[in-house]
């Protein structure tokens, strides 16, 4: 049977190798290995090994990653990784890392390009200064990222670093620059009218604005009710927390009960107001 094995599951099988483990607890990521290499015995929601069946493991893995998993794992970037392994995703090292997506006014140490609107670049935070950044805006949605200048948005941000939020590496490239900026440069984060959107900006390093929208009847008529009431977490986090200024946003949230898209912001054209924590 063919199952996606990663980095994680290559550390469980170090660990369990280089510590002659007996039995490992049968976790998601054990269930993973077992259904992949057939090897080891359940028993009481543990999954036991014999001598021999190590070895067995051992070997089979040796041959999947290309990597014996007695030795440490690569530690460093995916080029690097695939000079040794047959699998490149062993590097812990993702290629996003330490990037970020980003349009707008670029503070590049050196003299920078003019990108017509509709254009991004995908950025190494070390290649940017941090110190020459005046404003911030942070943007949830990849699509409205690359149509930031088509909204509405207020004059103040004319002048702004654009960054897409990001998943995964992405997104630590962000939090990465954002908590290497000057301390009073402000930081606005621009994400869905609804409480994930809220608890991103809550939960990003040195944010201080939100951009909300005017509700008008158009627009509250495209929000979904089902969506709201499907982030029960975040509006769980967010009652938990101090919002300070936002607390007003939450407020109108909760009463409203919607969940409203950037999408729909665009395609309506509607106002967008700045709001500070």
């Amino acid at each position: 049977m063919f199952v996606s094995l990663t980095r994680v599951h290559a550390k469980a099988v170090h660990h369990l190798l280089r510590n002659r483990l007996p039995d490992v607890p049968y976790s998601a990521t054990w269930k993973d290995i077992h259904r992949a290499f057939e090897l080891g015995q359940v028993e009481r929601r543990r999954l036991h090994f014999t001598p021999q069946e190590r070895e067995l493991l051992r070997d089979e893995a040796r041959r999947r990653f290309g990597w014996d998993l007695m030795n440490p794992l690569p530690n460093e970037d995916r080029i690097q990784a695939a000079a040794q392994a047959i699998d490149e995703k062993l590097a812990p090292r993702q290629p996003d890392e330490g990037f970020v997506l980003a349009k707008g006014v670029l503070p590049f140490m050196v003299a920078a390009p003019t990108l017509p609107n509709e254009c991004a670049l995908r950025v190494p935070v070390k290649h940017l200064d941090l110190a020459a950044i005046c404003n911030v805006l942070v943007v949830e949605n990849l699509d409205c990222f690359d149509q930031i200048h088509r909204f509405a948005l207020p004059d103040r941000l004319n002048a702004a670093l654009v960054l897409y939020r990001g998943h995964s590496a992405l997104t630590r490239g962000t939090r990465q620059l954002l908590q290497g900026l000057p301390a009073l440069v402000p930081v606005v984060v621009f994400a869905d009218f609804d409480p994930a959107g809220l608890a991103i900006a809550a939960t990003l390093p040195r944010a201080s604005h939100v951009l909300i929208p005017q509700l008008t009847p158009d627009l509250l008529a495209k929000g979904s009710r089902e969506d709201f009431h499907g982030q029960h977490k975040e509006s769980k986090h967010l009652d938990s927390i101090e919002l300070g200024g936002w607390q007003a946003i939450w407020e109108e949230m909760t009463q409203t009960g919607l969940s409203i898209k950037q999408q729909h912001l665009l395609a309506q054209g509607v106002p967008l107001r700045c709001i500070a924590r």
